[in-house]
C-alpha cells in the first residue's frame, strides 16, 4: 500500500508510467490539501467530477418588458485551488465505485484505543528491528 504526499514522489521512485499504473490501480485514494503541482491538481479535480450549477438572469427590455432565463452549466465539484487549500484534517476519499466523500480525519493517538495502537506499533517496530532468527 503506497502512501505518498505527492504524485511526484511516485514518479521519482518509479517511472512516470509505473507511477501512473500504481495510481490507476488504487481502488481507494485519500486526497489531502497542500499539493501544488497544477497538473496533478487539475487531474484530481477532473477525477472528482462536475456538478450542475443553475443560473438565472433577468433582462429588462423597452417599455418595461421583462425576460427571465435559467441556464445550467457544469462546474467542478472541487476546483484545483479548493483541493490545494483543503483545511488540515480534511480529506477527500475517492473509491472505485462511489461518489467522492469529504471527511474529517482524526489522528489515531486521539482515538479511544489510541494507547493500545501505540503499544502495538511499538511492538511491531521492535520486531522489525530485532527479528527472531
Amino acid at each position: 500500500m503506497p502512501v505518498l504526499q505527492s504524485l511526484a514522489q511516485a514518479r521519482n521512485k518509479w517511472s512516470e508510467n509505473q507511477a501512473a499504473a500504481i495510481w490507476d490501480a488504487s481502488i481507494a485514494k485519500i486526497i489531502l490539501g497542500g499539493a501544488s503541482n497544477s497538473r496533478d491538481l487539475q487531474d484530481l479535480s477532473t477525477l472528482i467530477g462536475e456538478r450542475d450549477e443553475f443560473t438565472e438572469s433577468v433582462t429588462l427590455g423597452d417599455y418595461g418588458s421583462r425576460s427571465n432565463q435559467r441556464s445550467i452549466r457544469r462546474v467542478p465539484i472541487l476546483p484545483p485551488d479548493r483541493i490545494r487549500t483543503l483545511p488540515f484534517g480534511t480529506g477527500v476519499i475517492l473509491l472505485r465505485s462511489a461518489a467522492p466523500i469529504i471527511t474529517d480525519l482524526h489522528p489515531w493517538p486521539k482515538r479511544a484505543d489510541g494507547e493500545k495502537l501505540r503499544l502495538d506499533r511499538s511492538a511491531t517496530e521492535a520486531l522489525l528491528e530485532h527479528p527472531k532468527r
